[in-house]
C-alpha cells in the first residue's frame, strides 16, 4: 500500500487529517462479531471524516477482498447516509464474484508461492479462515461453467455445497449455504458512482483437473483472463450488473499486464487513482479512506 499512499499524499492529502486507513483481519468474515464490528467502526470512521473535513463526502478506495467489504457497508445503510458522506468509491481488483483459485485453496491447499511449503500443511488452517469461503466462485457470476473436474464428477459453482462435501470439508456445506449463499447470491447497486480498476491479460486459473477423484495433490490448471488472481467474469461482474440500473454510475479501466497486487504500485495505475480522485474532486475537495487488508 505505501507506493498507494505516497501517491495520494503527493497530491496534497494528510494522514489522519483527509486521508485515513481502514485495515480489517481477513480471517473473519462478514457474518462474524469482528466483521460486524469492523462494519460499524468503517460507517464511524466515514462519518467522522466527514464532519472534520468541513461536511464533504467521502471517496472511497478499496483492494481485493476489502471491496466487498465496502459494498456490503454501503448496501446496509440507507440511500440517503450513502449519498450524504460518500461522493465516489474506487475498487482495485475486486473479486465480485469470486475467483476459481481459492477452489485450489480449498480442496488441495495452497501457498502463495512460497517454495518448501507443503500445501496440505496450510489447508486446514486456510479452510477455517472465514473469509476465503466469501471468495468462492459466485453461482450468479460463474453460473455453470466446469470449473473442477474430476474423472467422475464436474463441479461448478452452482454446485459448490457438494465439492465441499467431497473434498473432505463437510464442516463447511452448513456455513456456505446459511452464511454465504444469501451474499454472494445477489450483487446490489452501491448507490454511488463507481470506478473498477482491474489489471488484465495475466494467465488465472480458470478450470482445474484432478486426475483422481481426491484432492490431496494439486491440479493440473487451464488458465484464461484475469489479473492472476481474480478471473475476469468476477473482475467484470459489477460493471455487467450495473451498468443498466438506472441512475447507477460505474465504469471499468483496464490495465493490461498488470497483477492483482501490482496495481498498487505501478505507474500507470498509481496514476489513474490520483487522476480519478482529481476528478473527483474537481466538483468538491473529499477526504480518502483506505480499505485492505491489516
Amino acid at each position: 500500500m505505501e507506493p498507494l499512499i505516497s501517491s495520494i499524499e503527493d497530491i496534497g492529502y494528510i494522514d489522519e487529517e483527509n486521508l485515513f486507513g481502514a485495515p480489517y483481519d481477513f480471517r473473519y468474515g462478514l457474518n462474524s462479531s469482528v466483521g460486524s464490528k469492523f462494519l460499524k467502526d468503517l460507517k464511524t470512521l466515514i462519518e467522522n471524516a466527514y464532519f472534520s473535513n468541513g461536511e464533504v463526502p467521502t471517496i472511497l478506495i478499496s483492494h481485493s477482498l476489502g471491496g466487498l467489504w465496502v459494498l456490503r457497508l454501503l448496501c446496509q445503510n440507507p440511500m440517503s447516509w450513502r449519498q450524504k458522506y460518500v461522493k465516489h468509491f474506487i475498487a482495485l481488483s475486486a473479486p465480485w464474484g469470486g475467483t476459481v483459485q481459492e477452489l485450489i485453496t480449498f480442496a488441495s491447499g495452497y501457498t502463495l508461492g512460497v517454495p518448501l511449503v507443503d500445501p496440505l500443511l496450510v489447508r486446514g488452517e486456510q479452510r477455517s479462515s472465514e473469509s476465503n469461503m466469501w471468495l468462492l466462485p459466485s453461482p450468479r457470476i460463474f453460473g455453470h461453467r466446469s470449473l473442477v473436474i474430476t474423472p467422475n464428477k464436474t463441479y461448478s459453482a452452482k454446485n459448490m455445497p457438494q465439492f465441499l462435501e467431497d473434498i473432505g470439508f463437510s464442516q463447511g456445506v452448513e456455513p456456505y449455504i446459511k452464511r454465504v449463499l444469501p451474499i454472494t447470491g445477489e450483487l446490489p447497486a452501491p448507490g454511488v458512482p463507481v470506478t473498477c480498476l482491474i489489471g488484465s491479460g495475466i494467465e488465472t486459473p480458470e478450470t482445474l483437473f484432478y486426475e483422481r477423484s481426491e484432492f490431496d495433490t494439486q491440479p493440473a490448471v487451464v488458465n484464461g483472463d484475469g489479473d492472476g488472481t481474480v478471473n475476469m467474469v468476477s473482475l467484470l461482474a459489477a460493471f455487467e450488473e450495473w451498468s443498466s440500473v438506472e441512475e447507477q454510475v460505474v465504469k471499468v479501466v483496464k490495465f493490461p499486464g498488470v497483477s492483482h497486487t501490482s496495481i498498487l504500485k505501478v505507474d500507470e495505475s498509481l496514476r489513474k487513482i490520483v487522476s480519478e480522485i482529481s476528478r473527483i474532486n474537481s466538483l468538491s475537495l473529499s477526504s480518502v479512506i483506505r480499505f485492505g487488508r491489516a
